[in-house]
């Protein structure tokens, strides 16, 4: 799903992971989709990845990439892969709006506790770490 849009946009790939590895994130951005079946979709990536990443969806290059182009670079891949989530999932639930959290900052959605699926680009120079988690029902 993810593949199908990053491929011809940013001409990156994702593959399945087995875990987060990505230690010291620059930021994350952090996208709920709330409803009877809670999803959240998180995109973490560090700096160097977030200017390379921001220059190939602004065209310009790395050096002309601000903070701003960078957070909006996680926002858009968070925007798209939910969008493709709730469609594969079938899921009739709004999007939440993503947020972006710095290195330091958690979020709230326990992964040891909930479904996490986590997908890590193929690019070598490129640190950059989508997950999928469902919320478990307290």
């Amino acid at each position: 799903m993810v593949n199908s849009v990053t491929g011809t946009m940013m001409n990156l790939k994702f593959a399945l992971a087995k875990g987060p590895t990505l230690r010291a994130p620059f930021r994350r951005a952090v996208l709920p989709i709330p409803g009877a079946t809670p999803v959240s979709v998180i995109v973490t990536s560090d700096k160097q990845s977030c200017e390379k990443l921001g220059a190939r969806l602004f065209m310009v290059s790395p050096a002309a990439v601000d903070t701003s182009m960078m957070e909006d670079t996680l926002r858009e891949l968070a925007n798209i892969t939910a969008g493709q989530v709730r469609r594969a999932m079938s899921l009739d639930q709004a999007l939440g709006l993503p947020k972006i959290l710095t290195g330091d900052e958690s979020w709230t959605v326990a992964v040891s506790k909930s479904q996490c699926i986590t997908l890590r680009a193929t690019e070598a120079d490129v640190e950059l770490e989508v997950q999928i988690t469902t919320h478990p029902r307290e």
